[in-house]
C-alpha cells in the first residue's frame, strides 16, 4: 500500500457465470490486521430507497482463506455480519472472502446478471469492513474491478483508474475476460458507483463544457432505433440546460444516465453524478404520448436529484448507516419538491409544452381526489413512515395513508403560489431551491452547517417571504388536510375545473380498483359505494346477471347506469354471492387546468435560459 489514500481492500465482481444469473465476487483484505477479529458487514437498504430490503438474502457459497489458499473459518454473528478470528500468530499478507450473488430481479434498486447485461448495485454487491484494520484504512479509497464479457463496455460514475492486480486478484478472474478498473473517492462513491455493463455503444454528447454519457440496455434484447435515442438526446439536452441555467454549471463535470427498457416496468433511482432510469421500451417513442412524456420527466427527477437528495441532504442522511432504518420528516420535500420542480424544468425548457404539464397534473390530481388518506395522516408523518407504508402497500392504504411524493408534489405547487404571491412574484420554490443547496449542500457549505432539518427550511421560507410563509407551509405540512389546489391555481390567474365526460355518458360509478388484467378488486376509492359491501380480493363476475370479463366490458355495461341500482355477482374467496349495490355517478373532480394565467404563471413557468 504505498498511497496513503489506498485502502489496501480490493472487490472483485466477475460476470463468469452469467448464463447462471450468479455474480462472483471477492473481497481481497491485506494486512496489517488490528485485533483479533475481522468483521464484515453487507447493507440492508438502498440509499434513495426507504425500505429494508436485505440484499444478502441473495447470497450464497460463502467463504474465506488466507494468502497461501487455507480455509479461514467465518462465523455468522448477525443476519447480515461475518466475523472471522484471527489467531494471534496471524502473519498472512491478506485474506479473501468470495461469495456468489444471485442477479435475478429486474429493478433500479437490484443486481441484474444475464447473458446481455449487468447492472451492478453496490449495496446488493459489497460487504464493508467494519473492524479489523485502521479507522482510517476503512474510510480511505477502495479498488474495484469487474471482469466482463469482452465484447461489453462498462460505464460508472466512478474514475476508472488502472492498477496492476496481484496473483491471488487475478486467479479470480477467469481466462478470456475483459476487465474495467475504478477507484471510487470515498466511501459515498463506494456505495452509490452503479455499474452498467453491455454490448451497447455508449452515447456521448455535452452540455456547458459539462459531459453527459447515456448507456441504453433493452432488457429483451430488442433493437434500440437510433433515430428514438437521438431523439431523446435532444430532449435531455434542453432539460439539462434549463437546470444549469437555475443552479449554475456544475462542478462535477461528468454525468451518466443509464436507462433500461422493459415490457412494463418503471423506475428511477439517484446517484452521485448517474442515475439508472427504467421505462417501458415504447416511451422512447414519441407518439406515445403519455410513456413519452412520462420518459422525460422521469429524467428530470433523478437529474434534479444531484442538488436536491445528493447535495442537500436531510440532517439524517449525511453519513448513511446502512445497517439501520434513518428517517427523516422531511421527504415531502426532497421527492415532493424534486417532482414539482422537475417537471416545471421540463416544461420550461420546451422538453414538455403546456398541454404535457396539464396532462399530467390531470392525471395527478385524479390518484390525489380518489384517496383520502389525508384525513389519517399528514406530510411529514408520511416522510416518517416511508420504511412502512410507501413500500409496503396494503388494500386500504388509498383509504389511510397519502405518497409524500404526489401529495408533497401538490402541495408544493400551492405553496410555490403562495410565495410568489406574496413577494410580488419575486421568489418562488425555485429561488429557495438554490438558496438552500447553496447555504446547506455538501459541496457548498462548512460542516456545520450542511444538512436540513425542519428549522433550516423554515428559516429559508421565512428569509424570502416572512412568517406568514412559514405558518402556510407548516398547515400544508403538518396538518391532516387537502392542499387549496383551486385557490394556488386562482392566485395564478388560471381555474382548475372537472372533466365532465363520463357525465355527458351517465357513466355509473362503483369506485374500484382492479389489478391488472382482471377484475379483482385491489382497493377503493373514496367514498365508494360498495366500500362496505365487498373487500380486497373479491372478484367482479356479473352484473345484473351480464357477465363482465375485463374493464372494458365493465365500462360498457355502467354506460347509462348511474343512479340506479344494480345486483352484482362477485366471488369472494371462491364462493359466489350477489349484493344490491347504488351505481353512483363518478366524481367530478377538479382535475384540468384552463386558461392563459397571469405575469405569476408565465414568470413560473418562464425558462431562465
Amino acid at each position: 500500500m504505498n498511497d496513503l489514500n489506498d485502502s489496501g481492500i480490493t472487490y472483485i465482481a466477475s460476470c463468469e457465470f452469467s448464463k447462471y444469473q450468479l455474480l462472483g465476487v471477492q473481497i481481497q483484505i491485506k494486512g496489517p490486521f488490528i485485533g483479533d477479529v475481522l468483521e464484515l458487514s453487507f447493507p440492508r437498504w438502498v440509499p434513495g430507497s426507504y425500505f429494508v430490503r436485505e440484499p444478502i438474502r441473495f447470497m450464497q457459497d460463502l467463504s474465506a482463506m488466507d494468502s497461501n489458499g487455507n480455509e479461514v473459518l467465518i462465523e455468522r454473528f448477525s443476519h447480515n455480519r461475518i466475523r472471522i478470528k484471527l489467531p494471534e500468530d496471524f502473519e498472512e499478507e491478506s485474506i479473501r472472502i468470495r461469495y456468489n450473488l444471485l442477479c435475478t430481479q429486474l429493478s433500479v434498486r437490484n443486481n441484474h446478471l444475464d447473458q446481455s447485461h449487468l447492472h451492478l448495485m453496490p449495496p446488493f454487491t459489497w460487504m464493508e469492513v467494519t473492524k479489523g484494520i485502521s479507522e482510517v484504512r476503512i474510510n480511505s479509497n477502495h479498488k474495484i474491478v469487474l471482469a466482463h464479457d469482452p465484447s461489453w463496455t462498462s460505464e460508472s460514475q466512478m474514475p476508472v483508474v488502472d492498477f496492476d492486480m496481484d496473483v491471488l486478484n487475478l486467479e479470480f478472474i477467469k481466462e478470456g475476460l475483459a476487465t474495467t478498473k475504478w477507484i471510487p473517492e470515498g466511501r459515498d462513491e463506494f456505495l452509490d458507483g452503479i455499474i452498467e455493463s453491455n454490448g451497447n455503444d455508449t452515447i456521448l454528447f455535452e452540455v456547458e463544457g459539462c459531459s453527459h454519457k447515456l448507456k441504453l440496455w433493452d432488457a429483451g434484447n430488442h433493437e434500440i432505433s437510433k433515430d428514438n435515442v437521438e431523439e431523446l438526446v435532444e430532449k435531455m439536452k434542453l432539460i439539462v440546460s434549463e437546470h444549469y441555467a437555475l443552479f449554475g454549471t456544475p462542478n462535477w463535470k461528468e454525468y451518466l444516465t443509464i436507462l433500461h427498457l422493459t415490457d412494463g416496468a418503471r423506475g428511477g433511482l439517484e446517484h452521485l453524478r448517474s442515475q439508472t432510469s427504467m421505462v417501458p421500451r415504447l416511451s422512447l417513442i414519441k407518439e406515445n404520448v403519455e410513456e413519452w412524456r412520462d420518459l422525460l420527466s422521469l429524467f428530470s427527477h433523478e437529474f434534479l436529484h444531484q442538488w436536491n437528495v445528493k447535495r442537500l441532504r436531510p440532517v439524517e442522511f449525511l453519513d448513511y448507516d446502512l445497517n439501520e432504518e434513518v428517517h427523516t420528516d422531511l421527504l415531502w420535500w426532497f421527492e415532493g419538491l424534486t417532482s414539482w420542480l422537475g417537471d416545471v424544468l421540463c416544461w420550461r425548457s420546451g422538453a414538455w409544452n403546456d398541454s404535457d404539464w396539464i396532462s399530467d397534473m390531470k392525471r395527478k390530481l385524479e390518484r390525489h381526489f380518489t384517496g383520502n388518506g389525508n384525513q389519517h395522516q399528514c406530510l411529514s408523518m408520511a416522510s416518517y413512515e416511508a420504511w412502512i407504508h410507501l413500500y409496503r402497500p396494503h388494500s386500504h392504504s388509498r383509504e389511510s395513508q397519502i405518497s409524500y411524493y404526489l401529495e408533497g408534489e401538490l402541495a408544493l405547487f400551492c405553496i410555490d403560489a403562495e410565495l410568489r404571491k406574496l413577494t410580488d412574484g419575486k421568489f418562488g420554490l425555485d429561488d429557495l431551491m438554490v438558496l438552500l443547496w447553496k447555504r446547506h449542500g455538501i459541496d457548498n457549505s462548512e460542516v456545520e452547517n450542511q444538512g436540513l432539518d425542519w428549522e433550516r427550511l423554515c428559516e429559508g421560507f421565512r428569509e424570502l417571504g416572512g412568517e406568514y410563509i412559514v405558518n402556510y407551509v407548516d398547515t400544508l405540512v403538518n396538518k391532516k388536510i387537502r392542499p387549496p389546489i383551486e385557490e394556488a391555481a386562482e392566485i395564478y390567474g388560471v381555474e382548475v375545473i372537472s372533466d365532465d365526460k363520463d357525465k355527458i355518458k351517465n357513466l355509473g360509478w362503483l369506485g374500484l380498483v382492479f389489478g391488472n388484467n382482471n377484475l379483482k378488486i385491489r382497493n377503493f376509492q373514496a367514498n365508494s359505494p360498495c366500500r362496505s359491501l365487498m373487500k380486497a380480493g373479491d372478484e367482479l363476475i356479473a352484473i345484473d346477471g351480464l357477465r363482465v370479463k375485463d374493464n372494458n366490458s365493465l365500462k360498457k355495461i355502467l354506460t347509462g347506469r348511474a343512479d340506479t341500482t344494480g345486483e352484482i355477482t362477485i366471488s369472494s374467496q371462491g364462493k359466489l354471492s350477489e349484493v344490491t349495490v347504488k351505481i353512483g355517478l363518478k366524481p367530478e373532480y377538479p382535475t384540468l387546468f384552463r386558461g392563459d394565467g397571469n405575469n405569476l404563471w408565465k414568470d413560473m413557468k418562464r425558462s431562465r435560459i
